[in-house]
């Protein structure tokens, strides 16, 4: 399988992993918990609708009031509440609502009638009822037992009196999570009735209700004609509700229909988005996402005892509770100021604005927040299903082709990036739209998990690739040693290694001449005692053999990322050179076979260990690629003009001394730009013996003679080889020397020709 197939599934398995747990009800827990929770934290508090606001029935009013405190709801006596309505309506409050119980009569009858009064006179009140809920088994009539159970849940009536007079009353029921944060404006187990915060949504509009039947009339939308013309005309407001969201419910196409002819229309603005915020409420779902507006209170809460004062005062206090009423959505209700009254009210709910201290929303809060979001036609709006799957596949398959291209390194920093963007665009866009995109599934399955899955495949192609090296190395070099290279490769197949290495190269002395004159089964059982003698060699001194071709070997020592780490490999090179001399003195010493003598050249540098193949099948093989193994072997080759058996170059010995050498002098290879200083590379120091110690000084001194032009040049290199005949580097500079005057003698020695 290729690795752009693997990086392909990888993709498709990371998007669908995420698909699978976003459509799970725990994945989508996980999202309302804490994904909307974040969000709405990003987002912070952001300002309310000045049309609505809240009077609060709360502790500093039953105390400026001489009211007692009750557990039961703060059940105050009605006339109280009759006179803050009258001073509503006085006030030009648009719509009233009540969030308080009215289902048992008042201790006082009288109170009871002055309260039906003021809301018949005020003719906008709306108050909301109290829920019931009854389960019943459905017993088998032969066991007595059933796994079914029947859930009954209906309305609380009000007082005959009260229900009269209003204008309409709603539940207004809540789930039943340990955080609120949404609603129903129809509810389903109550044949989809309108809840409070749609009822009082049409009572506020209705003075865009005659456009609404219009718009309806001209798009002939089924039984337009059997709603009220005009909105004097409405009896029930319960009923014209139930009408309209069954004609949206069973004809949705009419919603485009009617916001097309809405915009073409002659009306104002302020009618055009009040008549669009009603489409929209009943053609969506039952089910609406609040959109907060921050802490307890965010809302314009006025305590119920300054209207009431307010209302008693001067002609200044009233114009400014004229000014604070008029138009306005009232809500009245229970609404605690600290974590105390919460426990006394019962009436209080965890959201995500649930401040530090434990304050919780209120319910006639929650009930005037979903009434604004009706009104701006701005509710938290879930990014559609469909779009929210397609988010996560495409971001899934995108990030596994990506990703595993990437090193460790950068394959972290940019799933970290890519969080962070993402986790930003999220938070803007539900601060700018209110859409709210899946956020834990995108930031905590997909991205973790293709990024996983990306180092797990990086793992395996290394594994891969391990195996390769192996297959190529390991016959020849210790176990420890591939697995150094195979760690500090980079794990992408695709690409060329830049190393620093010392490249060890050796070459048998005459052996064209002794291939021509051998057995050929000789000579292999002669080859492979001498290799294995050359690998050894290299295997003791933690090399790695990396070509054989004919009689020559190349041995590499791969360094760390930087020079200054490779002394170690360096020495241990130059420490296989002379292991190698040794052997094969000895191996030429013991065995009846041809002798084998070898030359050696060392040399340190870069160098690319690159992979050939056609690379769309796993054909491929790892070779030593570069200027290094050129010029090494050109090294090896120059023994054979200077007499000697282990020549290395000078930055091979850069700060060891733990050998014996002496230096031999710059050469430049035929084609080569930049010289090369040779040393030979004669023992051990501690090994070295007395005439070899005379030769490196004496050596030293007459090519410092050479270099500087000096005619006693001659006489050094005469005087080596009386004591050392056969040594070949004095040789060679004693012939230069001789054929030619000091003036010409060149510090770089220029060959011509390849070696």
């Amino acid at each position: 399988m290729s690795k752009r197939i693997r990086q392909i599934l990888l993709g498709i398995f990371t998007g669908l992993l995420g698909c699978l747990i976003y459509l799970t009800p725990q994945g989508w827990a996980l999202e309302e918990k804490y994904g909307l929770y974040w969000l709405f934290q990003f987002r912070g508090a952001t300002p309310s609708p000045d049309e609505v606001m809240v009077i609060a029935i709360d502790r500093p009013s039953a105390s400026q009031l001489e009211l007692p405190v009750s557990p039961n709801f703060w059940p105050w006596p009605r006339n109280i509440h009759a006179s803050l309505i009258n001073h509503l309506a006085g006030a030009g409050a648009q719509v009233i609502v009540l969030d308080l119980i009215f289902h048992t009569p008042d201790a006082n009858p009288d109170h009871d009638r002055q309260l039906a009064e003021a809301i018949k006179n005020a003719g906008n009140v709306v108050i909301v009822e109290r829920l019931h809920s009854e389960s019943f088994d459905l017993a088998d009539e032969r066991t007595d037992t059933s796994p079914f159970r029947l859930l009954k849940e209906e309305s609380i009536p009000l007082l005959p009196e009260f229900a009269d007079a209003v204008l309409a009353h709603a539940p207004f029921p809540l789930p039943d999570k340990p955080r609120i944060n949404a609603y129903w404006a129809f509810k389903p187990g109550m044949g989809d009735a309108p809840t409070i915060p749609v009822i009082v949504f049409q009572t506020y509009t209705l003075p865009v209700y005659d456009d609404l039947v219009a718009l309806l009339r001209t798009i002939q939308a089924p039984g337009a004609d059997q709603l009220p013309q005009h909105h004097h005309q409405i009896n029930n407001m319960e009923t014209v509700i139930f009408s309209l969201r069954q004609l949206f419910n069973d004809h949705p196409d009419i919603r485009q229909d009617i916001i097309s002819e809405l915009h073409a229309s002659r009306l104002g603005e302020r009618k055009k988005q009040l008549i669009a915020s009603l489409v929209n409420v009943y053609a969506s779902d039952g089910a609406h996402y609040l959109n907060f507006y921050g802490p307890p209170r965010s809302i314009r809460t006025v305590p119920y005892y300054q209207i009431l004062q307010s209302a008693e005062g001067d002609e200044v206090a009233l114009n400014a509770l004229r000014a604070n009423i008029a138009g306005k959505v009232v809500f009245v209700g229970l609404s605690a100021t600290t974590q105390s009254e919460n426990e006394l009210i019962r009436d209080a709910y965890h959201t995500v604005f649930t401040d530090s201290e434990g304050v919780k929303i209120s319910g006639v809060e929650i009930a005037a927040t979903a009434f604004a979001n009706l009104l701006e036609n701005k509710p938290v709006k879930p990014f559609p299903y469909g779009g929210s799957l397609g988010l996560l596949l495409i971001m899934g398959l995108t990030l596994g082709i990506i990703l595993p291209v990437l090193s460790n390194r950068m394959l972290v920093a940019a799933s970290a990036a890519l969080a962070g963007v993402y986790a930003l665009f999220a938070g803007l866009t539900f601060q700018q739209t209110g859409v709210w995109l899946p956020l834990i599934t995108p930031l905590f399955i997909v991205i973790p998990g293709a990024a996983a899955g990306a180092i797990l495949l990086k793992y395996l192609a290394a594994r891969q690739e391990r195996d390769q090296i192996l297959a190529l190395f390991g016959q020849f070099t210790p176990q420890r040693i591939i697995g150094d290279i195979t760690r500090q490769m980079d794990s992408s197949l695709h690409k060329d290694q830049l190393v620093y290495a010392a490249c060890l190269f050796t070459d048998v002395e005459g052996y064209t001449t002794l291939a021509e004159e051998m057995n050929l089964r000789r000579l292999k059982t002669l080859l492979d005692d001498y290799f294995a003698i050359l690998s050894r060699s290299v295997q003791e001194n933690s090399g790695v053999v990396s070509e054989k071709t004919g009689d020559a070997m190349l041995a590499i020592w791969e360094a760390a990322k930087t020079p200054t780490t490779s002394k170690t490999l360096r020495e241990q090179a130059c420490a296989a050179g002379l292991a190698i001399l040794d052997n094969i003195r000895q191996f030429n010493a013991e065995g009846n076979h041809p002798a084998m003598p070898t030359r050696i050249g060392i040399h340190f540098g870069e160098l690319l260990i690159s992979k050939f193949g056609s690379g769309t099948r796993e054909d491929y093989i790892y070779r030593t690629v570069g200027d290094l193994v050129n010029t090494t072997s050109r090294i090896e080759a120059i023994n054979k003009r200077l007499g000697t058996r282990l020549l290395v170059a000078h930055e091979v010995l850069d700060g060891i001394n733990c050998f014996l050498t002496r230096p031999l002098g710059d050469f430049q290879f035929a084609g080569k730009s930049l010289p090369v200083q040779l040393h030979e590379l004669v023992a051990h120091k501690q090994a070295a013996s007395k005439e070899q110690l005379l030769l490196c000084e004496m050596s030293a001194a007459a090519l410092n003679a050479y270099t500087h032009q000096h005619i006693d040049a001659i006489e050094k290199w005469q005087t080596i080889l009386t004591l050392f005949p056969d040594d070949g580097p004095a040789q060679f500079y004693l012939a230069i020397c001789r054929h030619s005057p000091p003036e010409t003698w060149h510090p770089v020695i220029r060959l011509t020709e390849k070696t």
